[in-house]
């Protein structure tokens, strides 16, 4: 009987640490904007639970999908730091 094999493979939970990881920064750079004034704190609020939730929702054993999410996660980051500028 060959054992069983998890679809999860080390590096994909290296990578999912790491959208985790961003998903965080983006998340403390939204709540320094509204902090700060730079943004509303309703809009702060609401676009940070709708990345909590997209990175919920990402199928851990789907690399294509963490890679994908973590792209918009940077993306999104980018986004807020050409904002700022």
């Amino acid at each position: 009987m060959e054992p069983l094999r998890s679809p999860w493979r080390v590096s994909d939970v290296v990578a999912y640490d790491e959208l985790r990881e961003a998903a965080n920064a983006l998340i403390a750079a939204l709540l320094r904007q509204a902090r700060t004034g730079e943004a509303g704190r309703a809009e702060s609020l609401k676009h940070s639970a709708d990345i909590r939730g997209s990175v919920l929702a990402v199928d851990g054993y789907d690399r294509t999908a963490i890679d994908a999410a973590r792209a918009e996660m940077d993306a999104l980051r980018a986004r807020l730091s050409d904002a700022r500028r």
